[in-house]
C-alpha cells in the first residue's frame, strides 16, 4: 500500500462529521443494546463486540480530562458509544449505505458513532480505530463548546486538524509524507483547503496538511491561542497579532523546517 492511500484513507473521516453534528435524519440507533458504562460514557454494541468496549472505554477516558482541560468546558451528563459490528452495518445506521469505506466514525447529539475495531474493514485498522474514537469525541467536545453556529463557521482545517492533535494521528509518517508531497507541488492554501468541498479536501490531503497547521500553531504559539481560534475564528489577527497570511508564511516555513522570525 502506498504512503499517500495510507495517509489519506485514515484521515478522510472528519468533515462528515461536521456535516453531521446536527443531525442524521431517520438514523437507526436503536439496533444495539446497552452493555458497558464507563465514568463519563455508556456503551451499546452487539455481542459480537462486547470484548472491544473495555478498551474502546480506558482509550476515551485516558484522552477525557485532556480534552475537557484543553478547551475548557465540562459536559454534565455521559455520552453514549455506539460501536456497530461492521463497515456495511454503521453506514447503514447513518443512513449513507453507499459511503466508501473509509467512513467509519461520526458524532450526533450525545452518541459517538463508529465501526468495531475487531472488523474494521478494508481501510482501516483495530489501532486506527482507537484513534478515530477519539478524534470523534474531540469533534463532539468542539460541538459542546461552540454550538451548531460556531461548527459552521470553523474553517475545515482548524476543525480536521485539531481533531488529528489530540487523537494522536500526526505522527512521523504523517510528517513524512508532507515532506514528499511539497517536493511536488506547494501545499494548499488555507483558503482552498477551507473551500474544498468534501472529496476534494481527500484529494489534496486535506486532512494530513490540516494537522500539521494545528502542531504548528500551537508549537509556535501555545494551545491556548488555539483554543481561542476554536471558539472565535474571525479573530484570528487579534489571537495570534499577526494577519492570516503572515501566519501561512510561517506554516510554510514550519513546513520546510526553517527559522520562524
Amino acid at each position: 500500500m502506498k504512503i499517500s492511500r495510507v495517509v489519506l484513507h485514515r484521515f478522510s473521516i472528519g468533515m462528515f462529521v461536521l456535516l453531521t453534528i446536527p443531525r442524521l435524519i431517520g438514523q437507526n440507533i436503536d439496533s444495539l443494546n446497552f452493555v458497558k458504562e464507563s465514568q463519563h460514557f455508556n456503551f451499546y454494541s452487539t455481542k459480537g463486540d462486547i470484548k472491544v468496549l473495555d478498551s474502546l472505554a480506558i482509550t476515551l477516558e485516558n484522552n477525557y480530562s485532556k480534552i475537557m482541560n484543553h478547551i475548557g468546558i465540562q459536559i454534565d451528563k455521559k455520552n453514549n458509544v455506539r460501536v456497530y459490528p461492521n463497515v456495511k452495518a454503521f453506514h447503514v445506521a447513518i443512513n449513507q449505505p453507499d459511503a466508501p469505506d473509509w467512513v467509519v466514525g461520526t458524532c450526533h447529539g450525545d452518541d459517538l458513532m463508529m465501526v468495531s475495531p475487531l472488523n474494521p474493514g478494508t481501510v482501516h485498522t483495530y489501532e486506527s480505530l482507537m484513534q478515530v474514537i477519539v478524534h470523534e469525541f474531540v469533534h463532539m467536545a468542539i460541538y459542546y463548546a461552540v454550538g451548531e453556529k460556531g461548527i459552521a463557521a470553523l474553517p475545515k482545517w482548524l476543525s480536521e486538524g485539531y481533531a488529528l492533535y489530540e487523537s494522536g494521528q500526526i505522527n512521523d509518517h504523517t510528517r513524512k509524507y508532507v515532506e514528499s508531497s511539497l517536493l511536488k507541488k506547494a501545499p494548499p492554501t488555507w483558503t482552498e483547503l477551507d473551500a474544498a468541498s468534501d472529496m476534494e479536501f481527500g484529494k489534496m490531503n486535506g486532512y494530513a496538511f490540516s494537522g500539521t497547521i494545528v502542531e504548528f500553531l500551537i508549537v509556535t504559539y501555545g494551545i491556548d491561542k488555539l483554543v481561542l481560534l476554536i471558539k472565535k475564528p474571525e479573530n484570528i489577527e487579534i489571537i495570534y497579532g499577526l494577519s492570516k497570511n503572515a501566519l501561512e508564511q510561517q506554516w510554510i516555513q514550519y513546513l520546510e523546517h526553517e527559522k520562524i522570525e
